[in-house]
């Protein structure tokens, strides 16, 4: 019964990990569509690449591990066949699920450390002699940006633009989130499956 529990959780963060994976892919390439559309200029350091691999790498690993999971809530438990009854299946989970952890929480480092790369103020001060505003896509947006405040009400798009990065930001935060969850529940789930492989059938 816990077990049971536990996938269903498990299933359910997959599934939401995968909409808002992938929601957070589409809204990273609209991003790149709107600022150049607009040609707003934009970082391009080795972070704005990284970002092209983990988002959508997120969304494809969170919907491969909804079939097995889904298969586990209904059949009342993974195939030992397979080698998915036992600890395989949760150890599998947990491997992708701290990777992942691990990869968002590189992304979301960069949004959090409010330092010179991600705020608006320095930023703004570091390119007004230039005349020209260059958005930190590839260097992450702090949430603690104000779209209201300068610069933004006097470049034209700007907050549009700011308000795209700062979705974005906080899509990567709940992304981060649900990753962090799988692998707790997967540490719960080998818990379980431990617990309930050494309870042996008593055989009259």
């Amino acid at each position: 019964m816990i077990r049971g529990l536990i996938l269903t959780l498990v299933l359910v963060l997959l599934v939401l990990q995968f909409l808002a994976s992938l929601f957070e892919t589409a809204l990273y390439a609209g991003e790149k569509i709107y600022f150049d559309h607009n040609d707003l200029l934009y970082t391009r350091g080795w972070l704005y690449y990284f970002k092209w691999v983990v988002k959508p790498l997120s969304a494809a690993l969170a919907l491969g591990l909804v079939l097995p999971t889904l298969c586990s809530c209904c059949c009342g438990g993974p195939d030992r066949r397979f080698g998915t009854g036992g600890k395989a299946f949760p150890s599998m989970l947990a491997f992708f699920s701290v990777v992942l952890t691990a990869l968002w929480a590189v992304i979301v480092g960069f949004q959090l450390r409010n330092d010179e790369h991600t705020t608006v103020s320095t930023l703004f001060n570091n390119t007004v002699s230039s005349g020209v505003f260059v958005y930190p896509l590839g260097d992450g947006f702090s949430l603690k940006n104000n779209c209201d405040a300068p610069p933004f009400p006097q470049i034209d798009h700007g907050k549009t633009a700011c308000r795209l990065l700062k979705a974005e930001s906080g899509m990567a935060i709940a992304c981060l989130g649900l990753w962090a969850l799988t692998f707790l529940m997967s540490v719960f789930l080998f818990c379980t499956v431990r617990r309930g492989n050494k309870i042996k059938p008593v055989v009259v």
